[in-house]
């Protein structure tokens, strides 16, 4: 039930969510251009735009969604032998 235990000297590194300043994305925003005029705009959208307001055509079903074990301390599981 509890495989990988590592000790607490073991230190988990984090995952790198920041978008790189050096990253030039002018090829793929070309690219996005390029598909939008020629199927119609709005066809393709980077994701940060969202879904919100009144061209939302869906939206996440949340009723069954995880606890919030990585930000909640009464979340955590506890285990007991």
């Amino acid at each position: 039930m509890l495989l990988d235990l590592q000790a607490d000297t073991v230190h988990q590194g984090e995952l790198a969510l920041d978008a790189d300043e050096a990253v030039d994305r002018s090829a793929l925003m070309g690219a996005l251009d390029k598909l939008n005029d020629r199927f119609g705009r709005g066809t393709l959208k980077v994701a940060s735009e969202g879904l919100a307001g009144d061209k939302r055509a869906w939206s996440m079903r949340q009723q069954m969604r995880t606890p919030h074990y990585t930000t909640s301390w009464n979340d955590v599981s506890t285990a007991r032998a």
